[in-house]
């Protein structure tokens, strides 16, 4: 169904004929996106640069348009798994130069400059692991900045003296909004940049526009969208930014039912970014207030499963047999599942749920196990909604 709001809905159709249809994967990696880089520096609009290195030697690109004192700085794939923005990032970017949306005013690169790092930790893209090659998470070595690719970022923003700032990233697929059985396919955090969660003017316009865009969002998420807590952590770089007085916002991907690659997370990071972007323009976020922001549901860890059986009966042939929940999840970066939690698994939702109270495990089974001898045993399917 399209959006209510012309401009909304011709911006969804814009962003769904500008993808990169080579992006359509479970994982990326540099050799994935190098290509697509070449291309949009074939646009005389865009701006490439090479901002240095990362500890294995890949170059690291900033790709920029514009040239207004509004300066917009975002940046994906700092931990090399989380790949969905990098893509949702180059659609944005294609856009902007191909099919630039009528809701801008024709003299926004006047008025904004915008600065893209597409994946920030090529070398952990490589190995389809959050940390870089020296093993590092460079989104907690914002104070020591032992990581060639953490300094580079630090220096970006020391340079460019951001007036926003994306922080942009994949959550795991469990994550659920609030206590609902909804996954959260996005979402949002305005950083704390100290202890005692103080709200400056940039970090109060950051909750403004998340608010502004989460109501967007609604449409297509009208449950699917929460908040990510606030804790102060003086290590990552999301709060590290935010204390240089940048509107700093961290935008999570999650799961979407039935979307494997998180298809539908790249498309709506796109029409987020976007209507973010026209909101700096037009001021129209300043409508929202701190009880929209803190109106999103929080973003609840654990709060799905890959597979869950309800009340599976268990017997072992010696003890008494019992009934239990047994939850079921995917190991990251593979097709194999483990089980993941027995017992009382009320408030835990499957992406697939097998009502079990008719079968019986003849035998134990043990958190952290292979799953799938347990679902050929119980004459189950092994099939994930997620993945």
């Amino acid at each position: 169904m399209s959006h209510p709001h012309a401009a909304i809905a011709a911006l969804e159709q814009d962003v769904v004929a500008l993808q990169w249809s080579q992006l359509d994967r479970r994982h990326l990696s540099y050799p994935d996106i190098a290509p697509i880089v070449d291309e949009l520096a074939q646009h005389e609009g865009l701006r490439v640069a090479t901002i240095g290195d990362s500890y294995l030697g890949t170059p690291i690109k900033r790709l920029s348009i514009g040239q207004g004192p509004l300066v917009v700085l975002a940046w994906t794939q700092m931990h090399g798994d989380e790949p969905t923005a990098t893509a949702a990032v180059l659609d944005w970017l294609r856009l902007l130069l191909e099919r630039t949306p009528a809701s801008l005013p024709g003299d926004w690169q006047e008025l904004i400059t915008l600065h893209v790092i597409p994946m920030l930790n090529p070398d952990g893209a490589a190995q389809n692991t959050r940390q870089n090659a020296q093993g590092i998470d460079i989104n907690r070595d914002a104070l020591v900045q032992q990581s060639p690719e953490g300094r580079l970022l630090w220096q970006q923003v020391q340079d460019l003296q951001p007036t926003v700032a994306f922080n942009l990233h994949d959550q795991n697929p469990y994550y659920a909004v609030g206590d609902s059985a909804e996954p959260a396919t996005i979402a949002f955090l305005a950083p704390a940049y100290h202890p005692d969660k103080h709200v400056d003017s940039a970090r109060l316009q950051a909750k403004q526009l998340i608010a502004h865009m989460r109501q967007i969002l609604s449409h297509w998420l009208p449950q699917g969208t929460a908040r990510y807590d606030d804790s102060y952590s003086a290590r990552s770089f999301g709060d590290t930014i935010a204390g240089t007085g940048a509107s700093t916002i961290l935008i999570e991907s999650g799961a979407h039912r039935d979307d494997p690659h998180r298809q539908v997370a790249r498309r709506l990071n796109v029409i987020a970014l976007q209507t973010a972007l026209e909101a700096l323009l037009s001021d129209v976020h300043r409508g929202q207030t701190l009880a929209d922001y803190y109106g999103i549901p929080a973003n609840t860890a654990d709060g799905f499963c890959d597979i869950k059986l309800t009340q599976v009966t268990v017997s072992d042939g010696t003890h008494e047999p019992f009934q239990t929940d047994i939850c079921i999840c995917r190991n990251k970066g593979s097709q194999s599942l483990y089980v993941d939690f027995i017992g009382d698994a009320r408030g835990v939702h499957g992406f697939v749920e097998h009502d079990a109270r008719q079968l019986t495990l003849p035998g134990l089974v043990k958190v952290g196990e292979v799953a799938e001898p347990l679902l050929r045993l119980l004459g189950l399917s092994r099939e994930n909604s997620n993945g």
